[in-house]
């Protein structure tokens, strides 16, 4: 015999079930929230945290006296202390001039960042490039651009030695050097180009490194 249990019975509670929709679970709303709450925090934080600043960076070493290029340059989002960040060039800054009436001040090196003082004119720059005869032997084998050297002039080996080698530059850098010239040519000698300040070339020391064996030391 069946047990029929009337109107109040499982038929109720079936009812009350299909009437409890799933987006209307208070639970469900609570734990949507939780996690908007959570994304927008970490966005914020995200944010707040990255302070990069793009910068200019040199693509690949860099001499003086060289001119600057677009392509010489790249942009690298870096972070710097308030002490240092005023010395290095922003890309949302000027340039003090034109690119094509820029040179560089001073050797840098891939991937450095480009200083305020790293970039000067022209028509402003005090520096020379001198021409060095040297001799096979008289400089290092691998030497290469940017290269820091101290210049020594003295006799020749088939000189007479009427004095002694003296340091006429020092640590001036080497812009080229002319060893893959010189070896198709069969030459016994290259020439280096160094760079040089002004206020270092005096006429003495191009009469001098003229007429003297020239011997290149290699010091960076």
């Amino acid at each position: 015999m069946t047990n029929w249990r009337g109107p109040g019975g499982s038929g109720r509670t079936a009812a009350q079930r299909l009437r409890i929709r799933p987006w209307r679970d208070p639970r469900l709303l609570i734990g949507l929230l939780l996690v908007l709450g959570a994304t927008i925090l970490g966005a914020r934080l995200a944010a707040a945290s990255d302070d990069t600043v793009e910068y200019w960076t040199v693509r690949s070493d860099v001499a003086p006296g060289d001119p600057v290029s677009r392509d010489s340059l790249q942009a690298t989002r870096v972070r710097l202390s308030s002490a240092t960040k005023g010395a290095y060039l922003r890309t949302d800054e000027e340039f003090a001039a034109p690119l094509d009436e820029l040179v560089w001040a001073h050797g840098v090196a891939a991937g450095s960042l480009v200083g305020k003082d790293s970039l000067v004119s022209r028509s402003s720059t005090t520096r020379s490039q001198l021409p060095l005869s040297v001799a096979e032997g008289a400089a290092p084998a691998d030497l290469d651009r940017g290269d820091l050297v101290d210049v020594w002039v003295g006799p020749g080996p088939g000189d007479e030695p009427v004095g002694k080698a003296r340091l006429v530059l020092e640590s001036v850098r080497v812009i080229e050097s002319g060893d893959e010239a010189a070896a198709a040519s069969g030459s016994l000698a290259q020439t280096v180009l160094v760079d040089v300040d002004e206020s270092q070339l005096r006429g003495s020391v191009v009469s001098t490194v003229a007429a003297g064996h020239v011997t290149l030391v290699r010091v960076a």
